[in-house]
């Protein structure tokens, strides 16, 4: 899996991880799809589909990360809820 990323995009999702507590905590930033290329928050959109077509039109490939803005916690909740046995 090291190999899918490229060291560029290892550094923007280190910088994500380093400030996904504060952008959880915004309530106006918590749920949405963030876009980061070069370690800075680029934007952030509603839909997955709105941030992969504001990042492919900006951004060479392998340059850009796209992350959700969640916390682990309710990531976990929402799989285990989604995926667990009836």
């Amino acid at each position: 899996m090291d190999d899918f990323f490229s060291e560029k995009q290892k550094q923007d999702i280190a910088f994500f991880n380093e400030n996904l507590e504060k952008w959880v905590a915004d309530p106006l930033m918590k749920m949405k799809y963030a876009v980061i290329s070069d370690k800075v928050l680029h934007n952030t959109f509603d839909t997955f589909e709105n941030a992969l077509n504001f990042a492919v039109s900006k951004f060479p490939p392998r340059e850009y990360v796209i992350q959700q803005i969640i916390s682990q916690t309710e990531m976990t909740g929402f799989l285990y809820s989604a995926y667990a046995p009836a």
